[in-house]
Order: structure tokens, then C-alpha cells, then sequence
């Protein structure tokens, strides 16, 4: 990858990772009587290749893959992603990255509310005629003062 050749922001990367970045909320999110996200949908937005890393802003804070995820994930009695509107897109080749803001609004299954705003930064690739995650940095905003 030559980050000569980056291209930031370009109209359709940015209309396509919106929507990308959409699915990936939604995908997140848990719906009325569920207290676990869309695993098949959140699947289908991660490469399945061995060695790769997924950093979160929770524990254990680092996966290989979504099985990993998905066996830390504790139930909950509601969660959703929202998306803010700073979306950075840069693209060289076949490898894209992309930053974004989002908040998570996560009820417990003990009914305590949670908030919290998350940056992600991700890496995708197109594999077989789609684009997927290959990497993740999750963090949550956090001060030392």
C-alpha cells in the first residue's frame, strides 16, 4: 500500500462508507426482546482470515475474530449505535480506512442506562466483491485531567 497515492474523501467513498458504517450500527444494535446484536450481519462485514486484529474500547479489548466477540459480548437489555457526522474516508487502491465518531446508548440487562462516545478506526478491504473490516481500533474518549 502506497500512501502516496491516498485519496481522502472522494463523494463516492464517502456515500459508500456512510452506508457501510450504517450497516455496521445497525448490526450493533439489538432489537426490541433481544439482548445480543445481529452476529450473521456483523459477520458479513468482517474478513474470516487468521491473524487478524480487532481492538474494542471494552474488555478483553482485543479479538482475532467475530466468534471471540461475540463469546465476550454480555446481554443486554438494549443497544444502539449512532453515527455522528465526521466521517474521514481515505482509499488507496483496494484498501480503504475510515474514521467516525459514534455514540453508544446500551441499557443492561440490570436496567442501569450506559453512554458512551466511541472512535473508530477501520480498515477495509474489497474480498470477493465486498468490502470488509481487516482491522478495528475501538476507544472511548477519556481525559487524564
Amino acid at each position: 500500500m502506497s500512501l502516496t497515492h491516498v485519496q481522502i474523501n472522494r463523494p463516492e467513498d464517502v456515500q459508500l462508507f456512510q452506508q457501510l458504517l450504517a450497516d455496521w450500527c445497525q448490526a450493533w444494535c439489538t432489537l426490541p426482546g433481544q439482548d445480543q446484536p445481529n452476529w450473521e450481519a456483523i459477520r458479513s462485514l468482517y474478513a474470516n482470515t487468521e491473524g487478524l486484529t480487532f481492538y474494542d474500547a471494552v474488555t478483553p479489548h482485543s479479538f482475532s475474530n467475530v466468534d471471540e466477540m461475540q463469546a465476550a459480548f454480555p446481554p443486554v437489555a438494549q443497544l444502539k449505535l449512532i453515527p455522528q457526522n465526521d466521517l474521514r474516508v481515505y482509499r488507496t487502491g483496494d484498501s480503504v480506512w475510515t474514521t467516525i465518531t459514534q455514540d453508544i446508548e446500551a441499557i443492561g440487562k440490570d436496567g442501569y442506562p450506559f453512554h458512551m462516545t466511541q472512535r473508530q478506526t477501520a480498515i477495509w478491504q474489497f474480498q470477493n466483491d465486498l468490502w470488509v473490516v481487516v482491522h478495528e481500533h475501538l476507544s472511548s474518549k477519556s481525559s487524564l485531567v
